[in-house]
């Protein structure tokens, strides 16, 4: 129980961190106006991602503990969950834009949180190797 406080906490710190960079970012170089324009915000791209990020965590370490020997093929199955989910929440916003200010937003943040997801699946593949 305790990699799942510990895995959880690391997501929302890196998340909330994340968030305000990205936004100190995007104030500083002047495109936050663009966001007045789309149905999507940047606090929802976040949320999405955070939700699915904990949904994958959870469930890698959940076959961490259930199936150790199995993890690295549920890890990509989750993966391929978690890029279908994410194409399915970000089609419409898709080709909106000439500077493509969504999808260059929304590869930050889904690139941001794969590297987490992968991050946790890299500690749980090794605690695994580690204890045989």
């Amino acid at each position: 129980m305790n990699n799942y406080i510990k895995y959880i906490v690391m997501l929302l710190v890196l998340g909330v961190a994340a968030y305000f960079a990205h936004y100190l970012v995007l104030q500083g170089v002047g495109t936050a106006h663009y966001w007045q324009q789309t149905d999507y915000t940047l606090v929802g791209m976040y949320a999405f991602a955070v939700g699915i990020t904990l949904f994958v965590v959870v469930l890698t370490l959940m076959a961490q503990y259930a199936m150790p020997k199995n993890l690295g093929f549920i890890f990509l199955g989750l993966m391929t969950v978690n890029a279908v989910a994410s194409y399915i929440y970000i089609k419409n916003g898709l080709n909106k834009f000439e500077n493509d200010f969504i999808e260059y937003n929304f590869l930050v943040v889904f690139f941001l949180f794969l590297f987490f997801d992968v991050f946790v699946a890299f500690k749980a593949l090794n605690q695994e190797n580690n204890e045989q």
